[in-house]
């Protein structure tokens, strides 16, 4: 049961200002959405679900689910949906919500760390990913990696030593780009 405390008035009205955001209203909760959804078993809530939850304010449920990072973008829902409800691109502006507000679930979590990789080195280094997310997520299970990675670095598979690109500062730049549009919004 949630409590008032917990509801977030303000959570649609954020999502309404991204594309396709405005037109969950719309939504009649039909089902089609769900029905044609090629990985809506495998998620934590249901698209159709997930509409709902946005309207009824439950952000911290909705922005810590897999539910948003399973979606594949195939946009059979949207494709599917009598109302016109974009839900594929509602999806993606709460991956974007969610990796902008530091949500903590472990999805955003590995998104932001993969965000960071990119930023120091230019590329991605897999190595340094999985030691800063598990640090993040689930420090005491590093340990149980440690027999893999080292049998991935012995057999040339992986890489100690990340370089970095020329022209990091570009990327720099794309990032300090990104951050300042975000906070004009």
């Amino acid at each position: 049961m949630l409590r008032e405390e917990e509801i977030d008035r303000g959570f649609y009205e954020l999502v309404a200002t991204f594309p396709g955001g405005e037109q969950i209203k719309q939504c009649i909760q039909c089902g089609n959405c769900t029905g044609s959804c090629p990985v809506s078993s495998r998620m934590q809530y249901t698209p159709r679900k997930i509409i709902e939850m946005v309207r009824a304010g439950m952000r911290k449920e909705v922005l810590g689910s897999d539910s948003i990072w399973y979606c594949t973008s195939c946009y059979s829902c949207s494709v599917r949906c009598p109302r016109g409800v974009k839900l594929t691109d509602v999806m993606y502006a709460l991956r974007c919500i969610a990796i902008i507000g530091e949500e903590k679930g472990k999805s955003s979590i590995f998104y932001n760390t993969f965000k960071e990789i990119i930023r120091r080195f230019g590329r991605m280094h897999e190595p340094a990913l999985m030691m800063h997310y598990q640090l993040k997520t689930a420090p005491l299970e590093l340990l149980g990696l440690l027999p893999l990675g080292a049998k991935m670095l012995f057999k040339g598979k992986v890489q100690l030593k990340a370089d970095r690109i020329r022209g990091l500062e570009e990327i720099e730049k794309l990032y300090r780009f990104s951050n300042r549009a975000r906070l004009k919004n």
